[in-house]
């Protein structure tokens, strides 16, 4: 469910703002303009003039949102046989869920990356019209901070799936220990006494041979 809200966040892009810095210093509240003059969804990514050179590299969060989806399913449809079936699949679900906690960690920071701009958005705002529409017009040191508050918050939900998978694993182990200490079988008291007289009606007979000997 969390991959898929975070699809849809990506495509839809919602959120859109800019804040001005002079010397790292916050110089303008944050501006959130039309979507219209900075429309980030899915259905401009092809022909927004804002995509202009590394613009392109948007396409990038196409493949976030099917790495994530294609990891996601797998321990799904596992959970569900072995609620279904009974069967253990320990260590592969061990396995996949590791698999998935560095994959999500990889793909929550690219999206983090892409929700402040991927190196392009803040630098082609600070030059809009020379500056002029930033405000950074004749100011040194001047740059803008962009976020897309869509994509920060898909960026959230991809970490917090790691964070789940890594729930799941401590879960695993925890399950994995109850039910070994559930099923061990304890010795019988008669089992354990029975070595212990045979050795005392051996030693008994061996000192009464020995002293017939003698």
């Amino acid at each position: 469910l969390l991959v898929f809200i975070s699809a849809i966040l990506i495509f839809t892009a919602p959120g859109v703002c800019y804040t001005r810095y002079i010397n790292d210093f916050r110089a303008s509240d944050e501006i959130c303009p039309n979507q219209n003059f900075l429309p980030m969804g899915v259905n401009r990514w092809s022909n927004g003039v804002h995509f202009q050179n590394r613009g392109q590299n948007v396409w990038g969060q196409l493949a976030i949102v099917i790495t994530s989806i294609l990891f996601a399913l797998p321990l799904l449809g596992l959970s569900c046989l072995q609620i279904a079936t009974g069967i253990s699949l320990f260590y592969l679900q061990i396995c996949l869920s590791i698999v998935s906690i560095l994959i999500f960690l990889t793909l929550g920071g690219l999206e983090t990356w892409y929700a402040t701009g991927f190196g392009h958005m803040g630098p082609l705002i600070t030059q809009i019209g020379g500056g002029q529409f930033s405000g950074c017009l004749g100011l040194p040191n001047c740059h803008v901070l962009f976020i897309v508050k869509g994509w920060a918050a898909a960026a959230a939900l991809l970490f917090l799936c790691a964070v789940l998978f890594l729930t799941d694993v401590g879960m695993q182990f925890l399950r994995k220990e109850k039910y070994s200490q559930t099923y061990t079988t304890p010795l019988s008291p008669h089992a354990s006494c029975t070595p212990s007289e045979s050795n005392h009606f051996n030693n008994y007979r061996t000192r009464i041979h020995v002293g017939t000997r003698y």
